[in-house]
Protein backbone atom coordinates (compact mmCIF):
# COMPACT_ATOMS: atom_id res chain seq x y z
CA UNK A 1 0.00 0.00 0.00
CA UNK A 2 1.55 3.56 -0.90
CA UNK A 3 1.63 6.31 0.48
CA UNK A 4 -1.36 9.26 0.96
CA UNK A 5 1.30 11.52 -0.87
CA UNK A 6 2.14 9.20 -3.72
CA UNK A 7 -1.62 8.07 -4.33
CA UNK A 8 -2.30 11.91 -5.19
CA UNK A 9 0.06 12.13 -7.26
CA UNK A 10 -0.59 9.25 -9.47
CA UNK A 11 -4.42 10.68 -9.79
CA UNK A 12 -3.06 13.95 -11.40
CA UNK A 13 -4.02 14.06 -14.99
CA UNK A 14 -1.68 17.18 -16.06
CA UNK A 15 0.19 17.24 -18.37
CA UNK A 16 -1.53 15.04 -20.80
CA UNK A 17 -2.08 15.38 -24.54
CA UNK A 18 -5.24 17.63 -24.95
CA UNK A 19 -6.56 15.70 -28.08
CA UNK A 20 -6.78 12.21 -26.90
CA UNK A 21 -9.58 11.12 -24.39
CA UNK A 22 -9.29 10.20 -20.73
CA UNK A 23 -10.49 6.43 -20.04
CA UNK A 24 -9.88 6.70 -16.73
CA UNK A 25 -12.49 4.25 -14.77
CA UNK A 26 -14.04 4.57 -11.74
CA UNK A 27 -15.63 7.96 -9.84
CA UNK A 28 -12.81 11.07 -9.06
CA UNK A 29 -13.20 13.63 -6.56
CA UNK A 30 -12.59 16.72 -7.80
CA UNK A 31 -10.52 19.95 -5.41
CA UNK A 32 -12.27 23.11 -4.84
CA UNK A 33 -9.70 24.42 -7.35
CA UNK A 34 -10.90 21.57 -9.83
CA UNK A 35 -14.19 22.89 -10.51
CA UNK A 36 -13.31 25.83 -11.16
CA UNK A 37 -13.09 28.08 -14.27
CA UNK A 38 -12.28 31.44 -15.68
CA UNK A 39 -13.39 32.73 -19.44
CA UNK A 40 -13.45 35.42 -21.39
CA UNK A 41 -15.13 36.43 -24.54
CA UNK A 42 -13.06 37.81 -27.48
CA UNK A 43 -15.93 38.61 -29.63
CA UNK A 44 -17.03 41.44 -27.48
CA UNK A 45 -13.14 42.68 -27.02
CA UNK A 46 -13.40 43.04 -30.43
CA UNK A 47 -16.31 45.27 -30.24
CA UNK A 48 -14.43 47.29 -27.36
CA UNK A 49 -16.19 45.78 -24.74
CA UNK A 50 -14.58 44.14 -22.23
CA UNK A 51 -15.60 40.94 -20.44
CA UNK A 52 -15.03 38.51 -17.35
CA UNK A 53 -16.47 35.36 -16.51
CA UNK A 54 -16.33 32.54 -14.30
CA UNK A 55 -17.61 28.97 -13.96
CA UNK A 56 -18.12 26.32 -11.00
CA UNK A 57 -19.04 22.75 -10.70
CA UNK A 58 -22.52 21.90 -9.41
CA UNK A 59 -21.22 18.57 -8.12
CA UNK A 60 -17.46 17.46 -6.99
CA UNK A 61 -17.46 13.95 -9.33
CA UNK A 62 -15.97 13.27 -12.91
CA UNK A 63 -19.35 12.52 -14.04
CA UNK A 64 -21.11 15.80 -12.92
CA UNK A 65 -22.29 17.66 -16.04
CA UNK A 66 -24.07 20.86 -14.90
CA UNK A 67 -22.35 24.11 -14.18
CA UNK A 68 -23.56 27.27 -12.96
CA UNK A 69 -21.82 30.73 -14.71
CA UNK A 70 -21.44 34.14 -13.89
CA UNK A 71 -20.62 36.86 -16.57
CA UNK A 72 -19.75 40.85 -16.82
CA UNK A 73 -19.65 42.84 -20.06
CA UNK A 74 -18.77 46.75 -18.76
CA UNK A 75 -17.70 49.67 -20.95
CA UNK A 76 -19.58 52.75 -19.83
CA UNK A 77 -18.34 56.40 -20.28
CA UNK A 78 -15.27 55.73 -20.86
CA UNK A 79 -12.68 58.79 -20.96
CA UNK A 80 -11.10 59.81 -24.27
CA UNK A 81 -8.66 62.44 -25.73
CA UNK A 82 -10.80 63.41 -28.48
CA UNK A 83 -13.64 65.15 -28.73
CA UNK A 84 -16.53 61.91 -29.51
CA UNK A 85 -20.26 62.66 -29.95
CA UNK A 86 -20.94 58.84 -30.27
CA UNK A 87 -21.97 57.35 -27.29
CA UNK A 88 -21.23 53.71 -27.06
CA UNK A 89 -22.44 52.08 -23.18
CA UNK A 90 -23.09 49.00 -22.33
CA UNK A 91 -23.29 47.14 -19.04
CA UNK A 92 -24.50 43.82 -18.04
CA UNK A 93 -24.44 41.12 -15.59
CA UNK A 94 -25.87 37.65 -16.55
CA UNK A 95 -26.32 34.66 -14.60
CA UNK A 96 -26.23 30.78 -16.47
CA UNK A 97 -26.65 27.39 -16.36
CA UNK A 98 -24.92 24.88 -18.46
CA UNK A 99 -25.10 21.02 -19.04
CA UNK A 100 -22.13 19.45 -20.62
CA UNK A 101 -22.18 16.42 -22.64
CA UNK A 102 -20.20 14.28 -25.53
CA UNK A 103 -21.68 12.55 -28.63
CA UNK A 104 -22.42 9.22 -27.69
CA UNK A 105 -22.40 6.37 -30.44
CA UNK A 106 -25.52 4.66 -31.21
CA UNK A 107 -25.24 0.43 -31.22
CA UNK A 108 -22.31 1.15 -28.38
CA UNK A 109 -23.40 -0.50 -24.43
CA UNK A 110 -27.05 -0.76 -25.68
CA UNK A 111 -27.99 2.69 -27.23
CA UNK A 112 -30.79 2.49 -29.50
CA UNK A 113 -31.13 4.61 -32.67
CA UNK A 114 -33.50 7.69 -32.97
CA UNK A 115 -37.15 6.58 -33.37
CA UNK A 116 -38.57 10.31 -34.13
CA UNK A 117 -37.69 13.32 -36.21
CA UNK A 118 -37.35 15.23 -32.73
CA UNK A 119 -35.71 12.41 -31.17
CA UNK A 120 -32.80 13.02 -33.38
CA UNK A 121 -32.85 16.63 -32.80
CA UNK A 122 -32.17 16.70 -29.53
CA UNK A 123 -30.50 13.44 -29.01
CA UNK A 124 -26.68 13.44 -27.96
CA UNK A 125 -26.59 10.01 -30.01
CA UNK A 126 -24.81 9.57 -33.61
CA UNK A 127 -24.64 6.86 -35.65
CA UNK A 128 -21.19 7.84 -36.00
CA UNK A 129 -18.96 10.39 -33.57
CA UNK A 130 -16.39 12.19 -35.74
CA UNK A 131 -15.15 14.29 -33.00
CA UNK A 132 -14.85 12.43 -29.63
CA UNK A 133 -12.34 15.21 -27.96
CA UNK A 134 -15.22 18.21 -28.60
CA UNK A 135 -17.48 18.46 -25.26
CA UNK A 136 -20.75 19.97 -26.40
CA UNK A 137 -22.94 22.29 -23.82
CA UNK A 138 -26.54 23.84 -23.56
CA UNK A 139 -28.01 25.68 -21.22
CA UNK A 140 -30.24 28.75 -20.03
CA UNK A 141 -29.44 32.23 -18.77
CA UNK A 142 -30.83 35.55 -17.42
CA UNK A 143 -29.19 38.54 -17.83
CA UNK A 144 -30.05 42.47 -16.85
CA UNK A 145 -28.51 44.96 -18.38
CA UNK A 146 -28.18 49.19 -19.03
CA UNK A 147 -27.29 50.24 -22.69
CA UNK A 148 -26.95 53.73 -24.81
CA UNK A 149 -26.20 54.26 -27.94
CA UNK A 150 -25.44 56.96 -30.42
CA UNK A 151 -23.95 56.73 -33.13
CA UNK A 152 -25.84 59.94 -35.26
CA UNK A 153 -29.13 61.44 -35.21
CA UNK A 154 -30.92 59.79 -32.65
CA UNK A 155 -29.84 57.73 -29.63
CA UNK A 156 -31.18 55.33 -27.37
CA UNK A 157 -30.61 54.41 -23.60
CA UNK A 158 -32.46 52.42 -21.10
CA UNK A 159 -32.38 49.13 -19.11
CA UNK A 160 -33.43 45.41 -20.32
CA UNK A 161 -34.13 41.90 -18.89
CA UNK A 162 -33.34 39.29 -20.93
CA UNK A 163 -33.34 35.39 -21.07
CA UNK A 164 -33.09 32.60 -23.07
CA UNK A 165 -31.13 29.38 -24.39
CA UNK A 166 -27.41 29.10 -24.98
CA UNK A 167 -25.56 26.51 -27.20
CA UNK A 168 -21.98 25.25 -27.96
CA UNK A 169 -18.95 23.57 -27.88
CA UNK A 170 -15.74 23.24 -25.87
CA UNK A 171 -12.01 21.82 -27.80
CA UNK A 172 -9.11 21.25 -25.12
CA UNK A 173 -5.96 23.86 -26.15
CA UNK A 174 -3.02 23.31 -24.12
CA UNK A 175 -2.33 21.94 -20.63
CA UNK A 176 0.40 23.85 -18.26
CA UNK A 177 2.87 21.98 -16.47
CA UNK A 178 1.15 23.39 -13.46
CA UNK A 179 -1.89 21.15 -14.57
CA UNK A 180 -4.21 24.02 -15.25
CA UNK A 181 -5.64 23.62 -19.33
CA UNK A 182 -6.57 26.39 -21.13
CA UNK A 183 -9.68 25.83 -24.22
CA UNK A 184 -11.02 26.69 -26.88
CA UNK A 185 -15.09 28.21 -26.46
CA UNK A 186 -17.62 28.25 -29.31
CA UNK A 187 -21.32 29.02 -29.22
CA UNK A 188 -24.25 31.83 -28.92
CA UNK A 189 -27.12 32.87 -26.90
CA UNK A 190 -30.32 33.88 -27.97
CA UNK A 191 -33.83 34.84 -26.40
CA UNK A 192 -36.62 37.55 -25.49
CA UNK A 193 -35.27 40.81 -24.20
CA UNK A 194 -38.31 43.30 -22.52
CA UNK A 195 -36.52 46.66 -22.31
CA UNK A 196 -37.90 50.30 -21.72
CA UNK A 197 -36.32 52.62 -23.95
CA UNK A 198 -35.69 56.45 -23.86
CA UNK A 199 -34.97 58.42 -27.63
CA UNK A 200 -32.30 61.25 -27.15
CA UNK A 201 -30.65 63.29 -29.39
CA UNK A 202 -27.04 65.47 -29.20
CA UNK A 203 -27.26 69.10 -29.29
CA UNK A 204 -23.61 70.59 -30.68
CA UNK A 205 -24.06 73.80 -29.80
CA UNK A 206 -24.60 73.26 -26.15
CA UNK A 207 -23.17 69.82 -25.95
CA UNK A 208 -25.92 68.08 -24.33
CA UNK A 209 -27.61 65.23 -24.91
CA UNK A 210 -31.74 66.56 -24.50
CA UNK A 211 -34.62 63.63 -24.08
CA UNK A 212 -36.87 63.67 -26.48
CA UNK A 213 -39.25 60.37 -26.30
CA UNK A 214 -39.97 58.16 -23.65
CA UNK A 215 -41.73 54.47 -25.23
CA UNK A 216 -43.48 51.98 -23.13
CA UNK A 217 -41.75 48.85 -22.60
CA UNK A 218 -41.78 45.81 -25.17
CA UNK A 219 -40.60 42.32 -25.49
CA UNK A 220 -38.42 41.38 -28.51
CA UNK A 221 -36.67 38.31 -29.88
CA UNK A 222 -32.85 39.10 -29.98
CA UNK A 223 -29.22 37.54 -29.77
CA UNK A 224 -27.58 38.08 -26.87
CA UNK A 225 -24.48 36.80 -27.20
CA UNK A 226 -22.09 35.51 -29.88
CA UNK A 227 -19.13 33.56 -28.82
CA UNK A 228 -15.53 32.61 -29.82
CA UNK A 229 -14.17 32.63 -26.42
CA UNK A 230 -11.42 31.19 -23.80
CA UNK A 231 -11.26 29.03 -20.71
CA UNK A 232 -8.79 28.77 -18.48
CA UNK A 233 -9.22 25.91 -15.82
CA UNK A 234 -7.07 25.66 -12.34
CA UNK A 235 -6.37 22.10 -11.23
CA UNK A 236 -4.97 19.19 -12.44
CA UNK A 237 -7.87 17.88 -14.32
CA UNK A 238 -8.69 18.77 -18.26
CA UNK A 239 -12.01 19.10 -19.80
CA UNK A 240 -11.66 15.50 -21.56
CA UNK A 241 -11.32 14.06 -17.69
CA UNK A 242 -14.73 15.85 -16.73
CA UNK A 243 -18.72 16.04 -17.76
CA UNK A 244 -18.25 12.11 -18.02
CA UNK A 245 -21.54 9.94 -17.79
CA UNK A 246 -21.81 8.43 -14.53
CA UNK A 247 -23.50 5.31 -16.80
CA UNK A 248 -19.96 4.94 -18.79
CA UNK A 249 -17.98 5.36 -15.52
CA UNK A 250 -19.61 2.50 -13.15
CA UNK A 251 -19.85 0.69 -16.46
CA UNK A 252 -15.98 0.35 -17.25
CA UNK A 253 -15.10 0.77 -13.42
CA UNK A 254 -16.93 -2.92 -13.09
CA UNK A 255 -15.67 -4.80 -16.36
CA UNK A 256 -12.31 -3.88 -14.62
CA UNK A 257 -13.40 -5.32 -11.42
CA UNK A 258 -15.28 -7.93 -12.67
CA UNK A 259 -12.04 -8.85 -15.06
CA UNK A 260 -10.10 -9.20 -11.73
CA UNK A 261 -12.99 -11.60 -10.11
CA UNK A 262 -12.86 -13.60 -12.86
CA UNK A 263 -9.11 -13.90 -13.20
CA UNK A 264 -8.97 -14.86 -9.22
CA UNK A 265 -11.83 -17.72 -10.37
CA UNK A 266 -9.76 -18.73 -13.58
CA UNK A 267 -6.84 -19.17 -10.93
CA UNK A 268 -9.13 -21.41 -8.42
CA UNK A 269 -11.03 -23.03 -10.61
CA UNK A 270 -7.73 -24.48 -12.29
CA UNK A 271 -5.98 -25.38 -8.93
CA UNK A 272 -8.66 -27.67 -8.24
CA UNK A 273 -8.95 -28.80 -11.69
CA UNK A 274 -5.54 -29.39 -11.36
CA UNK A 275 -5.57 -31.50 -8.24
CA UNK A 276 -8.95 -33.56 -9.34
CA UNK A 277 -6.48 -34.45 -12.76
CA UNK A 278 -3.77 -35.38 -10.22
CA UNK A 279 -5.62 -37.66 -8.12
CA UNK A 280 -7.84 -39.19 -10.74
CA UNK A 281 -4.23 -40.39 -12.96
CA UNK A 282 -2.52 -41.52 -9.95
CA UNK A 283 -6.08 -43.40 -8.73
CA UNK A 284 -5.88 -45.43 -12.35
CA UNK A 285 -1.93 -45.81 -12.07
CA UNK A 286 -2.18 -47.44 -9.04
CA UNK A 287 -5.30 -49.52 -10.05
CA UNK A 288 -3.12 -51.00 -12.68
CA UNK A 289 -0.16 -51.50 -11.13
CA UNK A 290 -1.90 -53.40 -8.02
CA UNK A 291 -3.35 -55.69 -10.92
CA UNK A 292 0.39 -56.32 -12.81
CA UNK A 293 1.91 -56.66 -8.80
CA UNK A 294 -0.21 -59.54 -7.68
CA UNK A 295 0.38 -61.20 -11.01
CA UNK A 296 4.40 -61.08 -10.48
CA UNK A 297 4.07 -62.22 -6.71
CA UNK A 298 2.35 -65.27 -8.14
CA UNK A 299 5.38 -65.46 -10.18
CA UNK A 300 7.37 -65.40 -7.27
CA UNK A 301 8.56 -61.47 -9.06
CA UNK A 302 8.56 -58.82 -5.59
CA UNK A 303 7.26 -55.42 -6.60
CA UNK A 304 9.58 -52.69 -7.79
CA UNK A 305 7.95 -50.25 -5.79
CA UNK A 306 6.18 -49.99 -3.00
CA UNK A 307 2.59 -47.95 -2.51
CA UNK A 308 2.41 -45.35 -0.42
CA UNK A 309 0.40 -45.40 2.87
CA UNK A 310 -1.88 -42.91 3.02
CA UNK A 311 -2.43 -41.99 6.83
CA UNK A 312 -5.83 -41.97 8.22
CA UNK A 313 -7.71 -39.06 9.21
CA UNK A 314 -7.74 -39.25 12.71
CA UNK A 315 -11.39 -38.54 14.61
CA UNK A 316 -12.92 -37.13 17.20
CA UNK A 317 -13.36 -40.61 18.84
CA UNK A 318 -9.98 -41.78 18.44
CA UNK A 319 -8.83 -38.54 20.44
CA UNK A 320 -7.27 -39.25 24.31
CA UNK A 321 -10.21 -38.59 27.11
CA UNK A 322 -7.44 -35.54 28.06
CA UNK A 323 -7.52 -33.68 24.91
CA UNK A 324 -10.82 -33.52 25.22
CA UNK A 325 -10.71 -31.77 28.76
CA UNK A 326 -10.32 -28.03 27.98
CA UNK A 327 -7.13 -25.86 29.58
CA UNK A 328 -8.40 -24.75 32.95
CA UNK A 329 -9.36 -28.64 33.58
CA UNK A 330 -6.27 -29.98 33.14
CA UNK A 331 -4.65 -27.46 34.70
CA UNK A 332 -6.28 -28.16 38.00
CA UNK A 333 -5.56 -31.96 37.86
CA UNK A 334 -2.08 -30.88 37.63
CA UNK A 335 -2.13 -28.55 40.95
CA UNK A 336 -3.97 -31.71 43.10
CA UNK A 337 -0.86 -33.67 43.16
CA UNK A 338 1.72 -30.69 44.59
CA UNK A 339 -1.22 -29.61 47.31
CA UNK A 340 -0.94 -33.65 48.44
CA UNK A 341 2.75 -33.81 48.71
CA UNK A 342 3.14 -30.55 50.54
CA UNK A 343 0.37 -31.78 53.27
CA UNK A 344 2.36 -35.01 53.54
CA UNK A 345 5.41 -32.69 54.04
CA UNK A 346 3.98 -30.96 56.77
CA UNK A 347 2.31 -33.98 58.47
CA UNK A 348 5.23 -35.46 58.49
CA UNK A 349 6.91 -32.19 60.41
CA UNK A 350 4.27 -32.91 63.07
CA UNK A 351 5.63 -36.03 64.02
Amino acid sequence: MGGGKNDNKKRRFAPVNQMVPVEKTGVDTLSLLDRIALRTNTVDWALLIPNFGAEFDIKNTNWNRWTVGFNVRYNWQTSHTYTNHWVYNLFEVRLEGRQYWRARQIGRRGLKPHEHIWDKAISIRRTKVKHPTTTWYRGVFASYGKYSFLFGGNGHQGTALMGGVSYGFVRPMFAFENGNSLDLEVGGSAGFVYYKDKVYTHDARTDCYPLLETKPGAILPMVNELRVGLIYRFGHVPVLAKYRYRRDVDVNYDSRKDSVLNHHRYLRDSVSSYRATRESITSKFWSVYDEIANKNRERGIPPLISKPAVAPKAKAADKPKDAAKPKKEKAKAAEKPKKEKKGRKEGGNEK
